[in-house]
């Protein structure tokens, strides 16, 4: 039996984390911050409390697809995409990301519409945050500062006619002890040419590496935030 595949577009809602500096505290900007598979914003943006006191707004979207961790009961996680219709989610990621973005830059108070904004994507989240700043709404340059933490550039940029060449920087963070990166000079070497196929700035890519496995590091974070 022969069966065809359909898709139908449908309004979906989305779900995203927000937290702000303390009262007092000088208002620096707003960090855009993608979690990796399987976490959950409400706790992934726990890991940026530095960067909050710091006087950083913290905005955590969570990707679309949510599944149990184990088995068909308990902890509950959240990825952006798998493999199976991959170019359609990719579309409906971007599409949420971009609406996100504006509707946050509209209700900003005078107090951040100034301020640098600045993407960074965890893990499988890297991934998704240097698909959004080369294919979103407004392109690369409408960002301040671009974090691949613990993550890689897609290599599907090019082909996807992603365009990274009027963007800011790419600081690649990665630890020493990262299971999942265990080279990460040779890494950093695929992560520049995947960022040249896509218009990327061969002199604007950095590198910062920090003693710690495959967590976020937030010393390194406000290194990175710091020289933005």
């Amino acid at each position: 039996m022969d069966a065809s595949s359909h898709t139908l577009t449908v309004p979906r809602t989305a779900r995203w984390w927000t937290s702000s500096p303390p009262a007092g505290v000088v208002l620096r900007g707003t960090l855009y911050v993608l979690h990796g598979y399987g976490q959950l914003p409400a706790f992934f943006i726990r890991k940026f409390q530095a960067q909050i006191n710091d006087g950083w707004r913290v905005v955590a979207p969570e990707g679309a697809h949510r599944f149990y961790l184990k088995g068909t009961d308990g902890r509950v996680g959240a990825s952006w995409m798998t493999r199976e219709a991959r170019l359609d989610d990719i579309a409906d990621q971007i599409q949420f990301l971009d609406t996100l973005r504006a509707k946050l830059d509209a209700e900003s108070g005078a107090e951040f519409q100034d301020g640098p904004r600045v993407l960074l994507g965890f893990s499988q989240g890297a991934s998704t945050a240097l698909r959004w700043a080369a294919l979103g709404q407004g392109g690369a340059g409408r960002w301040d500062g671009l974090i691949a933490h613990s993550g890689v550039i897609p290599p599907d940029l090019k082909a996807l006619d992603g365009d990274l060449s009027n963007g800011p920087a790419l600081n690649v963070v990665v630890g020493t002890d990262d299971p999942y990166i265990q080279d990460p000079a040779s890494r950093f070497q695929t992560a520049e040419h995947a960022w040249a196929e896509a218009g990327g700035d061969p002199d604007r890519i950095r590198l910062h590496t920090f003693q710690g496995a495959h967590d976020v590091n937030a010393a390194a974070v406000t290194r990175v935030l710091d020289a933005i």
